[in-house]
């Protein structure tokens, strides 16, 4: 078996149909494509089981929800590919797309490829194409002096699709089910090192909607868990420390992040709640070595806080934000 298709689902009745059409279409045929219906309470589990009767490389898994990193999880215990490619139940992949990749890989004999691709969205509105950074195949050495300016301006490194990796490369490597945003980043950086060589490819063939309905990356600002991004970033400084690249543009960058998420786990934080939040941001401080400095008068002074485990002051100085805030906008 060539290649394996992992597409984890989770009521996408209005897509799932699609996708698979998509899938089935490929001009590469010996593929193997891993349905994982997360607990559907839709019609997407029937669905896929129609499909699947039809076309005997599909095979469907229904599990209880679970989230689409324990979906994906399941994909790679099933796997049986040379490589592995994670597509969306509710992107489009155009005919050619599973033979442009395995060709890249083939040819150039690269640990992985990634891809370009196009964002779109359902009104309409223009789409916006990612595009690769570089061309061809290059040495992963070739890419980390660049590797956080090419991350914050393309995202293109943290992107679950659009790539094709060797199975043995992550044989033994799953997708961090307490994550919920950024989940597919932090799977990379535990690829990453592994790899040797990467191919880019310009050819844009996969399309990513965005803001689509019952859409896992949807996410309000209120809602999002900052101590678990602050510790995906911790992970990322040490991804660069141990390959020997945490310098320069690298090093402002990745601090830069650690910072705004140290900061926004006690900003957007539940007041009686601070106090126990910055002893667990100073845990994770002291136990990575990191000294936190901020921007902006508020940043600076509740991160020198967190950085002494000053548990009561920041508590204080946020209810005394709050409410010259509600003040402000009395006046």
């Amino acid at each position: 078996m060539k290649v394996t298709i992992i597409v984890p689902v989770f009521n996408k009745e209005l897509y799932v149909n699609s996708v698979l059409s998509n899938i089935a279409d490929q001009t590469l045929a010996d593929f193997e494509c891993l349905v994982i219906d997360d607990g559907s309470t839709d019609m997407s589990g029937k669905i896929c089981d129609a499909f699947a009767a039809r076309d005997s490389r599909f095979q469907v898994f229904h599990i209880p929800n679970g989230g689409v990193s324990h979906a994906r999880n399941l994909g790679l215990e099933k796997a049986t590919g040379q490589y592995i490619t994670f597509v969306d139940a509710d992107d489009h992949i155009e005919p050619a797309y599973l033979q442009q990749l395995y060709a890249d890989i083939e040819n150039s004999k690269a640990d992985m490829v990634i891809a370009g691709l196009q964002k779109f969205w359902k009104d309409g509105r223009p789409p916006v194409v990612v595009e690769v950074p570089y061309h061809g195949i290059k040495k992963i050495t070739r890419l980390l002096p660049e590797f956080a300016t090419v991350q914050r301006h393309t995202g293109i490194y943290g992107y679950g699709c659009a790539k094709l990796v060797r199975r043995e490369l992550i044989s033994d490597i799953r997708f961090s089910e307490w994550l919920h945003l950024a989940e597919d980043f932090e799977f990379y950086l535990r690829v990453y090192p592994r790899v040797k060589t990467v191919y880019f490819d310009d050819l844009c063939k996969y399309y990513y909607l965005q803001e689509a309905d019952n859409s896992s990356a949807i996410v309000n600002s209120a809602d999002i868990d900052y101590l678990a991004q602050l510790k995906v970033n911790l992970s990322y400084r040490s991804f660069l420390q141990n390959a020997g690249y945490y310098i320069e543009k690298n090093r402002e960058i990745v601090d830069a992040l650690i910072a705004n998420y140290a900061f926004f786990s006690i900003f957007h934080c539940v007041r009686e709640q601070i106090p126990a939040k910055v002893n667990e941001v100073h845990s994770l401080l002291i136990e990575n070595d990191f000294r936190i400095n901020g921007r902006g008068v508020l940043q600076l002074v509740i991160l020198f806080c967190v950085q002494h485990d000053m548990k009561k002051s920041p508590q204080v100085i946020m209810k005394a934000y709050d409410t010259l805030r509600a003040l402000k906008r009395r006046l």
